[in-house]
């Protein structure tokens, strides 16, 4: 189960994630980012993970786009925040070697 809430307020944009970011269900946070994205929403957006539970492999990748596109995020919990850090980290690299990591 997957649940999604956006809410504006004057200091930006929340994208409120609970449950499990997993499977299909990754298909409606993407689908909620890009209407974020392409809606006359407040910036910043933030993206609150504190009530998700687990996040497979294509959960991480819709985070790592949206990382990429400039969504920030709020994580609670151990293996969460471990996985927010991951991404956060790896695109950083990926920006400031966009042909891939030197090695």
């Amino acid at each position: 189960m997957l649940r999604i809430t956006t809410e504006t307020t004057a200091e930006g944009t929340g994208i409120k994630v609970e449950g499990r970011l997993a499977g299909p269900l990754v298909h409606e946070l993407e689908r909620t980012w890009h209407q974020v994205l392409t809606g006359k929403f407040a910036t910043p957006i933030i993206v609150d993970l504190c009530g998700v539970t687990f996040i497979d492999a294509k959960g991480k990748c819709i985070l790592r786009a949206m990382c990429n596109e400039g969504a920030a995020f709020r994580a609670c919990g151990p293996d969460i925040t471990a996985t927010v850090d991951e991404i956060q980290h790896l695109s950083e690299v990926m920006n400031k070697h966009p042909g891939g990591v030197p090695v």
